[in-house]
């Protein structure tokens, strides 16, 4: 691993108050992607009845993941266009990581897949996402057309 991919991996997980508030954090990263976990805590659950995880959750997992290893490719965190999740099984208590890796890298646009596992290295939730690169210059398509 990268000690500059894995700080900077870091650096970007750790500005976000919802990461923090997840207690995510970048368990790997180097130029084959990232692998991000959060501590399993009663606040995810969705049913208390069969205490499962909160699907959103695992998206946010799924999105974050691709996100970043995009950003660690291209210096900065982008936005999300488009995104797609398929949930496997149902995510029981217990800790999650995400793994992301990058899959194409255009000049505007990046596609990145993830995927959630849980402790035991099941497959819980899947996705493919669609990211805004920054133009040449660190601008992004709205900023650039000036748009708030």
């Amino acid at each position: 691993m990268s000690p500059t991919a894995f700080t900077e991996a870091s650096r970007i997980v750790n500005r976000s108050p919802l990461n923090r508030w997840l207690g995510m954090s970048v368990l790997r990263a180097d130029d084959d992607g990232i692998t991000l976990g959060i501590r399993w805590r009663e606040e995810l659950i969705s049913n208390p009845d069969i205490r499962s995880t909160h699907g959103g959750i695992l998206a946010t997992l799924i999105d974050a993941a691709g996100d970043y290893a995009v950003a660690l490719k291209v210096g900065a965190p982008v936005p999300t266009i488009d995104m797609h999740v398929d949930f496997h099984r149902m995510a029981k208590p217990g800790d999650l990581r995400a793994e992301g890796q990058v899959i194409h890298l255009g000049r505007r646009f990046a596609t990145a897949h993830a995927r959630v596992l849980d402790t035991e290295g099941n497959l819980i939730a899947s996705g493919r996402a669609l990211y805004l690169v920054p133009a040449p210059g660190g601008e992004t398509a709205s900023a650039s057309q000036g748009e708030a």
